[in-house]
């Protein structure tokens, strides 16, 4: 075999065998897992639907403000909140606080630490528009 033939032949399965190797690679890595997202609704009643949710870490919940012509807020944070009883925040979390959400709109927070999460509208807080977040390894 000729020298420049034998060192094509050579490059190309050196070549071959890269590009196989780098393809089953990617195709054996699992996919990145996104998560699933659940909906509460914050209605006209001044209520959460459902005001409580099982999730798993790495789920968000959107809530959705369903009522047209009023202003909701989801917060778990007790600068927010009239009683710190109505809210909680698991040890390794950040609280979230939505601020005014306004009919039609809608928050979504993702979850990354396991516990339970009592939040509360603040603008509606006593007429016991709270809820309940669990989250789950």
């Amino acid at each position: 075999m000729r020298p420049i033939l034998k060192f094509r032949v050579v490059s190309f399965t050196l070549l071959t065998v890269f590009l196989a190797g780098g393809l089953w690679t990617c195709l054996s890595a699992p996919l990145p897992q996104t998560g699933t997202t659940v909906t509460v609704k914050m209605t006209v009643d001044h209520q959460f639907d459902p005001d409580n949710v099982t999730i798993k870490v790495g789920d968000s919940v959107e809530w959705i403000n369903t009522d047209e012509n009023g202003l909701h807020q989801v917060t778990n944070d007790s600068k927010f909140a009239s009683d710190s009883d109505d809210v909680s925040v698991p040890d390794g979390s950040q609280p979230f606080n939505s601020k005014s959400i306004k009919g039609g709109a809608s928050y979504i927070q993702k979850f990354t630490v396991p516990g339970v999460y009592k939040y509360t509208c603040p603008p509606h807080e006593m007429d016991g528009m709270d809820g309940k977040v669990t989250v789950t390894q």
